[in-house]
């Protein structure tokens, strides 16, 4: 996809991806039922964000269309399986730019030969975004695991990886 730049996001980028964060848990509010917090925000603290930034600067990327911020991604490690891989932990597109491809664009340039396998886990409420992947997941060609056990009740998760 032409125009598509992912960008690490650095501790000056914190603000950014605040504001994101708390995009994307409004946009989840309609099916997590999460409250918000009397002071107008969501369980997402700015401390938090810019240590996290800190601490791995691999953890988030920002998600650029022809120069306009369109989205962010996540990735954290975690265990699956007894082996610590990547998980495509958040990914978020803003509305005005869903249907362009961007979200398969990001796993297509980040799930590459040779990253091993990775997770990526939607809510259960969350029937679009399992839908979506149920829908374009076998289309990439990715190699596609559903695991026989969930660790997590809340979850439907997918192990891919790139051949």
């Amino acid at each position: 996809m032409q125009g598509l730049t992912i960008a690490a996001a650095s501790v000056a980028d914190t603000d950014v991806l605040y504001r994101l964060l708390q995009l994307y848990y409004f946009e989840a509010s309609a099916w997590s039922g999460e409250a918000i917090a009397a002071d107008g925000t969501y369980d997402c603290a700015r401390a938090d964000v810019d240590a996290s930034l800190r601490s791995d600067p691999n953890w988030a990327r920002l998600l650029w269309l022809d120069g306009a911020l369109c989205g962010f991604v996540l990735v954290d490690e975690v265990e699956v399986q007894g082996s610590r891989i990547p998980e495509l932990a958040d990914l978020f597109v803003l509305p005005t730019h869903r249907g362009k491809g961007i979200a398969r664009e990001v796993v297509a340039r980040l799930v590459v030969p040779g990253s091993g396998r990775w997770l990526l886990a939607t809510f259960r409420n969350d029937t679009v975004a399992h839908a979506f992947w149920c829908r374009n997941l076998p289309k990439m060609g990715l190699t596609i695991e559903v695991p026989a056990s969930a660790d997590n009740p809340d979850f439907h998760t997918f192990l891919i990886s790139a051949a």
